[in-house]
């Protein structure tokens, strides 16, 4: 069986081809992405069963292609369990990003969360109604998973 790390190795390439990337840096299980304006994200696997995914900029109709484009060959991957959005340092946040999140969350097995979100996101978020779907954890301490 194809171990994550091999699958992740093996799709570098499309992820290149795919991110529009200008700039690329490929480090063990860390990749982090240039593209579209300041938009960049990184992906880390922790013991090849849970995405740790850390997008900044703004998550739109065109950045949050680029980023599905990427992660989603991974979290069809028979090993991933769980999938988190770390929001840090996202400033924007449109319905594409619902979108991808809800469709991860139906895809995977285990939890798709959203940790570290900006006050404004997190209004968004429940307005929307999806607070309770993808933040996880103590409220008053900002949803750090």
């Amino acid at each position: 069986m194809l171990s994550l790390r091999d699958f992740w190795v093996g799709i570098r390439q499309a992820v290149i081809l795919l991110s529009w990337s200008s700039s690329i840096r490929f480090m063990g299980l860390k990749v982090r992405c240039g593209s579209m304006s300041n938009f960049s994200f990184s992906v880390d696997i922790i013991d090849d069963r849970k995405l740790i995914v850390r997008p900044v900029g703004s998550l739109d109709f065109h950045t949050v292609g680029v980023l599905k484009q990427a992660i989603y060959p991974l979290c069809v991957s028979e090993e991933v369990v769980d999938v988190v959005f770390d929001y840090e340092k996202v400033d924007y946040s449109d319905s594409s990003a619902f979108g991808l999140l809800l469709k991860l969350s139906r895809t995977i097995d285990g939890e798709v969360t959203v940790i570290n979100a900006k006050p404004s996101l997190k209004r968004v978020f429940q307005m929307a109604g999806f607070d309770t779907i993808f933040f996880k954890g103590n409220r008053d301490h900002d949803f750090i998973a």
